[in-house]
Order: C-alpha cells, then sequence, then structure tokens
C-alpha cells in the first residue's frame, strides 16, 4: 500500500491566511461602525386585523424608536428622520423611547431636540412612551416631548376617534403593574411599549408596538438578532404573533452600549391598518 503523505501548510500561507482574515475583519468593523450605522431605511408594512373597525381602513401609523442622540445620532440623522416622516404624512406618530443616549444634556440639545421633534407633523396624534435610557432625565423628557406636541402615555391611555363611533383605544405603558383598568373595554386596542418582552404581561391587545431591542444590533442573514439584553431577551426582531397579539418591533435609530450596527441599518416603518 502506497505509504501515506502528511500535509504540510507552509508558513508562508498561514501568514497570508491570517493577513485575509484580518483585513475581513477590519473592512466588517469599518462597515459596521461608519456605514450601517447611517442612513435610514424606510418601510412599509400593512397589518390586518378583522377586529378593527372598517371605517379605519387605510389608517397610517408611523413608528420610530431608540434615537439615542449623541453617540452614533447627529444633527444630519435628524434632519433626514424628521423630513423622511413628515414625507410619509402618517396620522399617526408613535414613538416607542430613549431619546438620549446618558443623561448629561446640555441646554443646547434640549432645544435642539425639541426643534426637530416640534417638526414632526401627524394628522391626529403623536404618541410617546418612556424609555429606560429616558428613566435617567425623566423631567427632561417630558419637558421636551411636552413640548415638541407629543402626548406621553405612561400607564394610561387615549380614546383616538376619526370619523367612527367606535374609537381605537390606543394604551401606553411604562411598567404592566396594574394595568388591568387600560383594557377593560372592547375597543380595538392598540399597545405602545419600549420593551417588547412586556407582551408576555399584557392581558389582552390586538396590536403591540414596541422598540429597546435595535433589532439585536447585529443581525446575521437568515438567523436575526443576536445582541440580546433585559426586556429584549425573548423578542427583538421584527414580528412576532403572541397569543393572538401582533407584536411589531423597531430597529431604532441610534445605538447602545457600543457604537455598531451590522446588517441592522437604523429604520423607521409606515404601517397601513386593515381590517379585511
Amino acid at each position: 500500500m502506497p505509504m501515506e503523505k502528511n500535509v504540510k501548510i507552509k508558513p508562508r500561507r498561514i501568514v497570508k491566511i491570517l493577513f485575509l482574515i484580518i483585513i475581513i475583519f477590519f473592512l466588517l468593523f469599518l462597515y459596521a461602525r461608519y456605514i450601517n450605522t447611517k442612513g435610514l431605511v424606510v418601510n412599509e408594512e400593512a397589518i390586518v386585523d378583522e377586529a378593527m373597525n372598517e371605517a379605519y381602513n387605510g389608517l397610517k401609523i408611523v413608528h420610530f424608536s431608540d434615537i439615542h442622540y449623541g453617540r452614533t445620532t447627529d444633527q444630519d440623522d435628524m434632519e433626514k428622520l424628521v423630513q423622511s416622516i413628515n414625507e410619509l404624512n402618517p396620522d399617526i406618530l408613535i414613538f416607542t423611547g430613549d431619546l438620549f443616549d446618558n443623561d448629561k444634556i446640555s441646554d443646547e440639545d434640549i432645544k435642539l431636540m425639541s426643534d426637530y421633534l416640534s417638526k414632526l407633523q401627524a394628522r391626529l396624534f403623536k404618541f410617546a412612551v418612556i424609555g429606560d435610557y429616558d428613566q435617567q432625565y425623566i423631567d427632561t423628557y417630558h419637558l421636551i416631548m411636552n413640548d415638541s406636541g407629543f402626548t406621553i402615555l405612561d400607564n394610561t391611555s387615549k380614546l383616538v376617534y376619526d370619523n367612527a363611533l367606535e374609537p381605537i383605544n390606543f394604551v401606553g405603558l411604562t411598567s404592566t403593574s396594574d394595568i388591568q383598568s387600560l383594557y377593560d373595554n372592547d375597543y380595538f386596542t392598540i399597545t405602545i411599549m419600549h420593551q417588547p418582552d412586556m407582551v408576555q404581561d399584557l392581558p389582552n391587545s390586538n396590536i403591540v408596538f414596541a422598540g429597546h431591542s435595535l433589532g439585536g444590533q447585529i443581525k446575521i442573514p437568515f438567523i436575526g438578532g443576536i445582541i440580546k439584553k433585559d426586556g429584549a431577551r425573548t423578542y427583538l426582531n421584527d414580528y412576532y404573533k403572541v397569543d393572538g397579539m401582533q407584536l411589531y418591533i423597531s430597529n431604532g435609530i441610534g445605538t447602545e452600549n457600543f457604537s455598531f450596527r451590522l446588517f441592522n441599518k437604523p429604520s423607521i416603518t409606515l404601517y397601513r391598518l386593515y381590517n379585511y
């Protein structure tokens, strides 16, 4: 029998392979840090729920979240965000929390953010909920959102009528303690909250909008987001059906903890509601 030959990889070839791996990781680093954190993807989706009153067919809801201004989000990004949202002409505008990236907010930042958010337009309402970062500067958050024409739903609800006798019940949650009374009606209900994992504690809701997860920040094709955190360990990707509720999660605008996004650009979504 012929003797088996030992296959040896030459040192020069090993060096070439290692050099190629380093180059690939370096390019991915640049892409994730400087390219994928910029730009804005505008998604459009239809939400169908037979329980909704047909008078609201075509209602347009624009959802954005997690600006984290001051890390990778700057004034140019805010200009683009305002322009893109207003071009969609929403009926309802929803912000699901985390305005700034830290609690050191200057008077200039407060004025700047108030000016940008004031420019956002919605035919009926602009709703906001409180994110975990917003809790660190809660008085400033209330000041900015109120001055900008947003209604903060902090474990409260708002009945919205639009050419119909029957309203849509918009519920905004900061926590899931003592919330049953917000759902004790037969109205079509849309829940707005920051952390998507809270969906497991809801009494009932037709549609749920959340943020916080940033879509996992790093997405692997055919797998989805991979960075899990408290409040988004079970639900972190775009869409889930949970106990009959439709859960939609925004990928957000900014970044958190580290200034990277991979295969996951900043985005907003326009939803059109239908009952058929």
